[in-house]
């Protein structure tokens, strides 16, 4: 039976300024902010640029000295706060410090979710963050390099009766959101085939074009639950004034996470440069602090990754 984890709240207390819970600023605007030495309302200051590790940055790079950043509002991960400064969140710190040691600025793009990956594929930026899974389909098309692990959980009402998915078919007959081309969103739909096969009530999922509003549809009641990382569940809870609570989801993946690049001629050259930078984070600390900061500590880990580990 699993426990519903509801003390598993976000330390927040070095975000300034009213950020909308559930409404947050929708993942479907253009905005786009530069940040070198600061960005955004607590976010810390920038590493310093490490000459050794910025000399491995491929030249069609470095020459640009800021990095367009695709990234969907996914607090906190991402957030886009109301009144028009700077996103910032753990993901977007994690890719300014990440970006300072290489000796570069970065430019996020607030974009809907699901035109990340076609965006980077066209060469629309030159990469992309925000708590974004590597799944296998992904890394088909692009190159991750990791700096985070990541689980999903259901986030339910908090007068819900579900209190426990110890199996992923205790989910059939549910209603579930997810949001648009997400990883919750194909795993949510495995799920109602594996209801169907077993002749089960029938799981409905239905997908929304931005996290804020699968969390709108889920206050309205317009479903029964959504699926969704921990740490974001965590932090609408922490946001919300217990009107929601957790459910652990034992048998669903564990995912790695990180900043996501485009396949083209500097990619393995890049990735390399991104890798032992971040290495250089783990081991001084930073990223430590900033998951302390905006993630409750979740989700860190020893060592960076370039995934796939050969593009073939």
């Amino acid at each position: 039976m699993t426990r519903v984890r509801v003390s598993r709240l976000i330390r927040l207390g070095s975000i300034v300024g009213s950020i909308a819970l559930i409404g947050s600023t929708a993942a479907c605007g253009s905005s786009a902010t530069e940040s070198g030495g600061s960005a955004g309302s607590g976010a810390a200051k920038a590493s310093a640029k490490v000459g050794s590790i910025a000399a491995m940055v491929p030249k069609s790079i470095a020459s640009k000295g800021t990095l367009t950043i695709a990234a969907a509002t996914y607090p906190p991960a991402v957030i886009e706060p109301s009144n028009g400064a700077a996103p910032t969140g753990w993901d977007v710190e994690n890719v300014r410090q990440i970006a300072a040691v290489l000796g570069l600025k970065v430019n996020v793009r607030i974009v809907p979710f699901n035109g990340i990956i076609a965006g980077l594929q066209a060469g629309r930026y030159d990469a992309a963050t925000g708590e974004i899974y590597a799944t296998d389909e992904r890394l088909e098309t692009v190159t991750f390099v990791t700096n985070h692990s990541s689980d999903d959980a259901l986030m339910v009402p908090a007068g819900s009766k579900i209190t426990s998915a110890s199996a992923d078919t205790d989910l059939c007959g549910l209603t579930v959101a997810a949001s648009l081309g997400s990883a919750e969103a194909a795993l949510a739909q495995k799920v109602a085939g594996e209801c169907k096969s077993a002749g089960k009530d029938t799981l409905t999922v239905k997908t929304f074009d931005s996290q804020a509003n699968v969390n709108l549809a889920l206050r309205g009641g317009r479903v029964d639950a959504a699926v969704s990382s921990a740490s974001q569940i965590a932090y609408v809870m922490s946001q919300s004034k217990n009107q929601f609570k957790l459910v652990d989801l034992p048998w669903a993946p564990k995912y790695k996470t990180g900043l996501v690049l485009p396949r083209n001629a500097d990619t393995a050259k890049f990735a390399e440069a991104v890798r032992v930078a971040t290495d250089h984070l783990i081991r001084n600390g930073r990223l430590k602090k900033i998951l302390d900061q905006w993630n409750g500590g979740k989700g860190l880990i020893q060592g960076a990754e370039i995934l796939p580990t050969s593009t073939g």
